[in-house]
C-alpha cells in the first residue's frame, strides 16, 4: 500500500513539472502571469516574489495587472511583485524581451496607450515604462490622440499628475526621422457630403 501513495505521488509531482514546462498561470492576487515555460520563481522573506517565464511563439507571455492599469504580452519576461499599502500584491519591477506588446487603460484620469517594441521595463515605484528598439505607440487622453513612430525608445511617465512621454528618435544618416502626431480627440473630419436643396 506504501509504495502505492509513493507511486501516484511520483506521477502527480511529475505531473506538475510537466504542466509548468507545457504551460500554465500563475496569479499573485489581481496580478495574473501566462506562460509556456516557467524558468523560475521564488519568494523572499521580505514578501517580494520573483517570477521568470517563457512563451513560445504562437504562445506569448502575458501579465495583467488590472490595479495598475497595464497589460504586455513579449517572449520573456522576469518580473518582481511586492505587497502595496493594501498588502495586495503589485508589479513593481518588469523587463520583458521579444516582441513586446503593452496597452495601458486608465479610466479616471482617462488615458490609453497601445505600444510595440523589442523590450520593456517596468518600474511601478517610478510609475513608468521605458520601451527600447522599433518602438510604435498610440496614444490618448481626454483631450488629445497622438502617434509616435521610427523612435528608438520611449519612456512614458504614467503618473496621473505627470504623465509625460521622452523620446530617443531613430537616425538615417546622422538625421533623426522619429515623429509625433497629434491631433485633437474630438476633431471633426471635414465632410464631402452635398447640402440638400
Amino acid at each position: 500500500m506504501c509504495r502505492w501513495w509513493i507511486a501516484v505521488g511520483l506521477a502527480v509531482a511529475l505531473g506538475v513539472v510537466v504542466a509548468q514546462q507545457e504551460g500554465g498561470q500563475i496569479r499573485f492576487g489581481k496580478v495574473r502571469i501566462t506562460y509556456s515555460t516557467l524558468v523560475g520563481s521564488r519568494q523572499l522573506k521580505t514578501g517580494v516574489h520573483e517570477v521568470q517565464v517563457r512563451g513560445k511563439v504562437n504562445r506569448p507571455v502575458r501579465i495583467a495587472s488590472p490595479d495598475q492599469y497595464f497589460e504586455m504580452t513579449c517572449d520573456s519576461l522576469q518580473t518582481t511583485l511586492a505587497p502595496d499599502e493594501q498588502r495586495q500584491l503589485v508589479v513593481r519591477t518588469a523587463q520583458a524581451q521579444g516582441r513586446v506588446n503593452f496597452v495601458y487603460d486608465r479610466p479616471e484620469p482617462y488615458s490609453k496607450l497601445n505600444a510595440t517594441a523589442n523590450r520593456a521595463v517596468y518600474d511601478g515605484e517610478k510609475n513608468t515604462i521605458t520601451l527600447i528598439g522599433d518602438v510604435v505607440m498610440d496614444g490618448e487622453d481626454e483631450f488629445y490622440k497622438i502617434r509616435w513612430r521610427n523612435n528608438e525608445q520611449l519612456t512614458v511617465f504614467l503618473g496621473e499628475q505627470d504623465q509625460r512621454v521622452e523620446a530617443v528618435s531613430k537616425e538615417v544618416n546622422g538625421e533623426p526621422i522619429g515623429t509625433m502626431e497629434i491631433e485633437p480627440r474630438n476633431a471633426q473630419r471635414p465632410t464631402t457630403s452635398q447640402p440638400r436643396r
